[in-house]
Formats: structure tokens, sequence, C-alpha cells
């Protein structure tokens, strides 16, 4: 039966992203409707794959949008929902085709080589550690938080034997905070690419500012580990010198430097067209970055010549890994209905001036209620792209105060803070089942003080901004 199940919701999501990408280029009426059922009988088969304890936020999602719509809509309720299964289809659609960055990246011995071709500036604790933090960003793009386990292992092949409190402090930090940055500007992680695009903001220069966000983050981390070494007593360069030199492969240089080149192409290739193209055609930015993850996946097995592992890969994601998408799936299909339910009910205009409100009336200002607004939601369960679904969700279609670039970095603050925190989200849950350490302390006991200046340092670069735009 439960196999049945898994089939039945396979067969309908992926159902629902076929008719919407031919609905997006043929505007045919009747495909907007079959995509709503196949989104009510996937939704309908997620939930009977989930358990209400287990995974409580489909079901509450759920349940909420219907007591919403039965209170304030009436009649209107079940067009509402039936409107509102649609109402993610771009992220689904992102959600479903994103794996396949993946795949590419494990054909090669990519992060060993990048890794390998950097061990000459890796030599110092200030270098090794900066430049953990900039792989696990372009990394993320590939592997998503995937990468904090990845990049995870190969650090504890080069640095094997360090394995003290002090030391995870070292590699934990480096991995966490620097995946944490990347939701700040890294367009291939679905929560950065929804809330550009439900509010509006310019693609290059939102990149552009996170990016430079991202290097002062990595300074301010910096500045936290030098102040650490210093406390502990520990000499960082020279265990890490002294295990590179143990562990580190030094016949393997050529096939590094070729393999890191090749990864940096792949980068620019998937990154560079994303920009072109958005710049020239109105397709939206899921849509854009989903047509180029499909395309540059494609040609990557062509140009390779592995056709079969390609037909490999999409015949095992077809038969499991679709199905074990069903909560994330689940979530955002919910959350559609609950946002069309919220925003007819006139619930997000309201929302929106509240804060504006508050923000005009006290010394509050919105940009520092945005992040908390953020991080609350992430401390209950709910990872940074649900987060970024329904407060951008709300945020669409609204006319807000300040420029929308500023108000995607408030958001994505918040969703930065909340990995380096919150015990309840995936970042910080495989980097603890990576380092066996308590939750709370590779988040609260050796994040929370950076995250504190981490959030006014960015306050300050917005307020500035604010000022200067």
């Amino acid at each position: 039966m439960n196999r049945i199940v898994q089939y039945g919701f396979t067969i309908s999501i992926l159902l629902y992203a076929i008719l919407y990408l031919f609905s997006f280029f043929m505007d045919k009426g009747w495909m907007l409707q079959l995509m709503s059922t196949s989104g009510m009988l996937a939704l309908h088969f997620a939930l009977i794959l989930l358990k209400p304890k287990n995974s409580p936020v489909p079901y509450f999602l759920t349940i909420a949008s219907i007591f919403i719509g039965y209170i304030t809509l009436g009649s209107e309720l079940w067009m509402q929902l039936w409107e509102g299964i649609r109402e993610m289809r771009g992220i689904i659609l992102l959600l479903l085709v994103i794996p396949m960055i993946s795949w590419v990246l494990r054909e090669e011995n990519y992060i060993e080589a990048l890794i390998g071709s950097a061990k000459n500036l890796l030599k110092t604790s200030k270098r090794f550690y900066a430049g953990v933090m900039f792989i696990t960003q372009f990394v993320a793009y590939f592997l998503l938080f995937s990468a904090i386990p990845v990049l995870f292992q190969f650090i504890q092949v080069l640095l094997g034997n360090k394995k003290d409190e002090d030391w995870e402090y070292f590699k934990g930090t480096a991995l966490l905070r620097g995946f944490g940055l990347s939701t700040i500007w890294v367009i291939s992680i679905p929560s950065v690419v929804f809330i550009i695009e439900s509010t509006g903001a310019s693609l290059g220069f939102t990149l552009f500012q996170g990016f430079f966000i991202s290097i002062c983050g990595i300074l301010l981390s910096l500045l936290f580990m030098i102040v650490h070494e210093k406390r502990s007593g520990l000499d960082y360069t020279t265990g890490i010198l002294h295990e590179l030199h143990q562990n580190m492969p030094v016949n393997e240089t050529k096939r590094n430097h070729f393999l890191t080149r090749e990864f940096a192409l792949l980068f620019l290739t998937l990154f560079g067209p994303v920009l072109v193209i958005n710049h020239f055609m109105d397709w939206g930015l899921l849509m854009i970055i989903s047509m180029c993850v499909l395309v540059w996946s494609c040609f990557y097995y062509v140009i390779k010549k592995k056709w079969s592992h390609l037909k490999q890969h999409c015949i095992n994601y077809l038969r499991e890994e679709v199905s074990q998408k069903s909560q994330e799936l689940g979530i955002m299909l919910s959350a559609g209905m609950l946002i069309n339910v919220f925003i007819a009910s006139g619930g997000g205009t309201w929302a929106v001036n509240t804060i504006i409100h508050i923000s005009d009336s006290t010394f509050i200002h919105m940009f520092w209620l945005l992040p908390f607004l953020v991080i609350f939601l992430g401390f209950i369960g709910l990872g940074p792209l649900t987060v970024m679904v329904l407060v951008g969700g709300i945020f669409q279609g609204v006319n807000l105060p300040y420029p929308p670039e500023l108000i995607v970095l408030s958001l994505t603050l918040g969703s930065a803070i909340t990995v380096f925190l919150s015990p309840f989200i995936l970042p910080l849950i495989v980097l603890s089942q990576s380092n066996h350490l308590a939750l709370w302390k590779n988040g609260l006991k050796f994040n929370l003080g950076y995250s504190v200046a981490f959030y006014v340092m960015v306050q300050v670069y917005l307020l500035i901004m604010l000022w200067l735009w």
C-alpha cells in the first residue's frame, strides 16, 4: 500500500511540473485546471505518506488554509484553494530539477581537487579557515546543505587527528557559517531565488550585494576565530601544517588543477547564462534557473559521453528520490494554498501594513524586525525555504516603502542567522551528525556571539544604503 502511495505521489507531482512547463509556454486554461487536479492529488498522497507526529508542518499549513479561508472567504474558499495549489509551481519545478546539479558534481572528485589545488594557500589557520568558508559557499551552489557533511568528511581526512572541542569549533563554524552566508547570495538555493523573484529585486545588484556581505561575514568570522584561538591557547597553524604534510597526497597535482579548472567552468556556465537570460527574457527567475539546470546537466553528460550515467540517475530519482521529497514538496503545495487564502482575505496587506506601522510609530525600524520574523519561524522548525515562501508570498504584489534589494538582504540575514543557531533545521542537524557534538554547542554556544555581531554589521550596512539610496 505504501509503495502505491509513493508511486501516486511521484506521478502526480511530475505531472504537475510537466503541466506547468507546457502551460508556461502554451498558456492553455485546461492545463491550469489539470495542474490543480494533479497538485491536489500530490498533496493528498504526501499527507498519507507523512505522519502528523513526524511531519506536522504540511498538516498545519493545510488545516490553517482551510480554517482561515472558511472564516474569511466563505463560499469562495474552494476556488482559492484550487488556485492556491498552483501558487508554488515555480519553486516546485526548481526543487524537482535542482538535484541534477549534484549528479554532475559527483561525477568527478571536484571537491577533493579544489582542496588539493588550494593546499599551498591553506597553510595558515586564517587562510585555511577563510578558504573553507569560501569553498563551502561555492560547493553549496551545487549541493545545497549537503555541502556541509560532504566537506566535513574531506576536512576530517585532512585534519584527522584533530578532534577535540576546540578543533571542532574551528571546523564546524567554518562550514556552518560558510553555508549560512551562502543563503544570502547563492541563487541555486531555492529560498534565495524565491525571495528575489517575489519582491521583484534586481538580480545583479542583489547578488553583488549578497556576495559583498558574504566577504564581510567571512572577515568577521576570522576575527572570532582568532579570538577563540588565543583564548584556547591552541596553535591552529602548526596543527594544520602537521596534518597536511601527513595526509595530503602530493602525486595528483596536475589532475587536481585540471578538475579545479573544470569546476570553475561548470560554475560559470551555470551561473552566467542565468544572469544573461534574466536580463533579456521576462520568464521569471525560477523558470530561468530550472531550464538552465536541465539544459546544463544534459550538455554535461553529452560532452562527457556519460548518457548511461544520466539514465541511471533518472531511474533512481524517479523510483526512490522523488517520493522522499514528499515533505518538502507537500509543504510547498500547502503553503501555496495558505498564502493564496491569506492574500485573498486581505491578511497579506494587513500584515505588511502592521509591520510598516510599527516601524513608523516606534524607534524599531522595519529592517530590524524582518530578520527576527524569519529567526522566530526557524526556531519553531520551519526551514529557510518554507519561511521565505510564507513571508515572500505575503509580500508578493504589496507596495513596500523600501528598495526590494534591501528587503531581500534583511530577510536573508534572518535566514543566515537561523542556519547559524536553530537546532531544528537541517544544516545544524547534519553538522551535529557529522562531528557528534550536541546541537546547542554547534549552534548557540559556538555561534551566538558571531550571530549578534553579524546582525549588527548588516543592519549598519542597510541603514547606510537606505541613506544613500
